[in-house]
């Protein structure tokens, strides 16, 4: 993935204007495809990915019962069964061939 710095590079060399594509791709040290697809907006917005990602996230509180899932004595959210699904989903992701991980991306 490229950082947010070279993303943001990127459009402001777009921005303004004084630059082909290829140009920048090479000024940047990417592929002229990343900067086309920067340029018509069909990048996925990973900022906003990783901003929802971090506010889905529930500290857990209050006192430590047992988590209806897994049984195991925590604090509610359980955090291993948080962890299990992750894995979860992400072994699921890697049997998936890359249409349906698009297609599944595509819903976050």
């Amino acid at each position: 993935m490229i950082s947010f710095a070279v993303v943001d590079e990127i459009e402001r060399l777009l921005h303004e204007g004084g630059f082909s594509q290829r140009k920048i791709a090479r000024r940047v040290n990417v592929s002229r495809g990343t900067v086309n697809a920067i340029a018509r907006g069909q990048r996925p917005d990973y900022r906003a990915r990783r901003r929802e990602r971090a506010d889905d996230f529930v500290a857990p509180s209050g006192p430590v019962c047992r988590c209806p899932t897994c049984g195991a004595r925590v604090q509610m959210p359980c955090l291993a069964c948080r962890v299990r699904a992750i894995q979860e989903s992400r072994r699921r992701s890697q049997k998936q061939s890359p249409v349906e991980r698009r297609r599944e991306a595509a819903v976050w």
